[in-house]
């Protein structure tokens, strides 16, 4: 009896539930999957033979991509020639074979997202087809990867046009070329640009005249003996990026690149790079800077020589209008490296955060110019004795520290928290402590991260910290570890 009634369950529990399902939640089901997954499921059976066809989403990866994006499964191209295709000779032919069949298969459905990587344009004559045809079907977000090139190549005109297209991503080596006109990427929000020794027309013109650009990153490697100018126009930019490095280490100077930038929306600005270029802004309403020149030093070279001082000074009065600002640039901590008397620094008036981090080549004085420059400055953070990267003489990590003759004015009226990292009890250090405390009007709190500081002295540290003269009656200090 119980075996009788076990044979008449329904169907439906033992039999394929998910293929039963409509092809549209299918669909929406694989395109949560990496692309060669969700062919890998055409081999199951006739039903699902076409179901990936439509998914908005396609990642295209050949074999040399693979390993450059340190695949640990077997490559794309590989499962093609060995699933999907009959001329299973040339690996780079059946990869081409299954970006044609991808792109043809769909008809005339719409892509949301289209990824393309692949090594030599020269193996896939198609490319500039599959880079159009994305484009025909209504592509939002397009990332092109293109590299080792032997040949140029030129991305389509109509890239430049496309007016669905919201996010892009290109991968832009030297022999990659373009013509774009003026008014391009009509409707483009993010625009990531990852360059190799790019030409200089190309830079001069990619980036000018983007009318809806909010997000832009740049980074890369480029040739600083090379004149190199970066167009920036975007009326509302509010992110920019640049994270960008030289091709030849040994070069010093960065003099010959330069960044114009058109952007008076433009809120948030980060930048890192182990040379020093040219900068000249116009962002009225920046508000956040985050500049990392730590791997940037003076190295034995005349100030005139690199022009560091001239171009420090464009930088601030390119940033001139932020109310945070993150800093770590050693040769603005070095004496040597500018003149303020002939290239006077402008007032960061709006300025009321200051994260700064000095290396232990930088000098005390950095401090203090930071501090004059910013007459409104409620929050500082500081961190001393960062590890420099460039080797010194041993007497340029000797500071020594110099009260100023005038006290800064955010530090008698504004200043209300400061936070010390690094500190390792040395005099200079105990003196910059004693003027900060004694001249802080209003300070509210002072907090001191004391790790640095060996065992046996971090008692007596905080001992000599808390009876020094504080200047504001309500003073709060701290001692942390981190």
């Amino acid at each position: 009896m119980g075996t009788n009634s076990k044979s008449k369950l329904p169907n439906a529990c033992n039999g394929d539930r998910i293929s039963s399902l409509p092809n549209e939640i299918l669909c929406l089901i694989l395109s949560l999957l990496p692309t060669k997954e969700a062919v890998k499921t055409s081999v199951l059976s006739p039903r699902w033979r076409y179901v990936w066809a439509p998914i908005p989403t396609l990642e295209l990866y050949d074999k040399s991509s693979q390993r450059a994006l340190n695949s640990v499964s077997p490559s794309f191209a590989e499962f093609v020639g060995r699933r999907l295709f009959t001329h299973r000779s040339h690996p780079d032919r059946g990869f081409a074979e299954f970006v044609d069949r991808a792109l043809g298969i769909r008809g005339s459905s719409d892509i949301h997202t289209f990824r393309l990587s692949c090594a030599g344009v020269e193996n896939y004559p198609s490319v500039e087809d599959w880079i159009c045809t994305a484009i025909r079907l209504k592509v939002v977000e397009l990332e092109l990867v293109l590299h080792s090139l032997s040949d140029p190549f030129k991305l389509p005109d109509n890239l430049f046009t496309c007016k669905t297209l919201v996010v892009l991503k290109l991968w832009l080596e030297s022999n990659v070329t373009f013509t774009p006109t003026s008014g391009c990427f009509p409707n483009l929000k993010f625009f990531h640009a990852r360059i190799r020794n790019p030409d200089a027309h190309s830079m001069k013109s990619l980036f000018y005249s983007c009318p809806a650009l909010e997000d832009l990153i740049i980074d890369g490697l480029v040739a600083v003996r090379k004149v190199l100018n970066f167009n920036i126009s975007a009326p509302k930019l509010k992110r920019l990026k640049i994270y960008v490095v030289k091709d030849e280490p040994w070069e010093e100077t960065g003099s010959n690149i330069s960044f114009y930038v058109s952007a008076p929306n433009l809120e948030t600005f980060d930048l890192e790079e182990d040379f020093f270029a040219n900068y000249c802004f116009k962002a009225n309403e920046l508000s956040k800077a985050n500049i990392n020149l730590e791997d940037v030093h003076k190295s034995g070279h005349d100030d005139y020589e690199l022009g560091w001082d001239y171009r420090l000074q464009k930088l601030f009065a390119g940033i001139k209008n932020v109310k945070f600002l993150s800093l770590s640039a050693p040769i603005f901590g070095d004496p040597g490296c500018y003149t303020e008397d002939n290239f006077p620094f402008p007032k960061l008036n709006r300025l009321n955060h200051l994260e700064l981090l000095l290396d232990t080549c930088c000098n005390w004085k950095a401090l203090i110019d930071l501090l004059n420059m910013s007459p409104h400055l409620e929050y500082l953070d500081f961190t001393t004795n960062k590890k420099c990267k460039a080797d010194h003489p041993l007497e340029d990590s000797v500071r020594e520290w110099v009260s100023p003759e005038f006290v800064p004015v955010c530090l008698s009226s504004y200043l209300k928290t400061i936070s010390i990292q690094g500190i390792e009890g040395r005099h200079d250090e105990m003196e910059v402590t004693k003027y900060l405390l004694k001249h802080g009007k209003v300070l509210d709190k002072v907090t001191f991260y004391t790790s640095a500081v060996r065992a046996d002295h971090k008692m007596k540290l905080c001992q000599d910290i808390s009876m020094f003269s504080k200047g504001s009656t309500t003073c709060q200090i701290d001692f942390l570890e981190k």
